[in-house]
């Protein structure tokens, strides 16, 4: 298990170098740029969230086990609301439609509110995830990636883009969020059984759609690292209101 996240904190490490190198050839796209300082804080919550592992396997930290450091609910539960809103503000970014704009920025907002009053109201801040947070945030992201593709369709851009950054990412994002909500929304009924068939499942699950997911980011950003200035065309589109 330790090798396996090992090897899950190494591919996110990598992403966030394929990241910078795109970046370094095409200095001036400020949404990927918003994307890959994203990638980064995801490395930051996962360094933060080996925090409890770290009591548990050195005596002289005992003492924290009485904390709310016992687990690593306090550093996830705020990510998960905070990494669903960036990924869709990241769509919303290259959207033209001044109402689907408005439309994301309405769901982002409910789902933080929605979504600390549910961890704050049901007093599992730090002992549960929420399978509300879950739910919403997948619709989120679904309806805003849904928003993208329709303004993608009605734009010049559809001609490039197997080159374009965001395009990878959508289908890698949403390919994870299908493979792994299902395991999310049981996580907590079964762990608190104890049942190792699902904690193997689990972990497998988990471990395998963030290969998938994160090799397709690497593969976006130095793919593409050297042939977005020819995606970069202003978007022509009839669909704006």
């Amino acid at each position: 298990m330790v090798y396996v996240q090992f090897s899950m904190y190494l591919l996110k490490g990598f992403s966030l170098i394929a990241g910078l190198y795109f970046l370094l050839h095409n200095p001036k796209d400020k949404t990927t740029r918003f994307f890959v300082a994203f990638l980064a804080l995801i490395l930051l919550v996962d360094i933060l969230g080996y925090i409890p592992r770290l009591i548990n396997y050195n005596e002289s930290l005992y003492f924290l086990k009485e904390t709310f450091l016992k687990n690593d609910y306090w550093t996830y539960n705020p990510f998960i609301i905070t990494g669903f809103s960036m990924y869709a503000w990241y769509f919303r970014l290259d959207l033209k439609s001044k109402l689907r704009k408005r439309i994301i920025v309405i769901a982002i907002i409910l789902l933080n509110i929605v979504g600390y009053t549910d961890l704050l109201y049901n007093q599992i801040f730090f002992t549960a995830h929420s399978k509300l947070i879950f739910l919403m945030g997948f619709l989120m992201i679904v309806m805003s990636i849904s928003f993208y593709y329709y303004e993608l369709l009605n734009s010049d851009r559809i001609l490039m883009i197997n080159k374009s950054v965001k395009m990878y990412v959508s289908i890698g994002y949403l390919f994870y969020n299908l493979i792994c909500m299902p395991v999310w929304i049981y996580s907590d009924k079964y762990y608190n059984y104890l049942n190792p068939n699902f904690a193997a499942l689990y972990s497998f699950t988990i471990s395998l759609a963030h290969i998938l997911l994160y090799s397709t980011y690497i593969f976006a950003f130095i793919y593409c690292a050297k042939k977005y200035n020819q995606t970069n065309i202003p978007l022509k589109t009839s669909t704006q209101r």
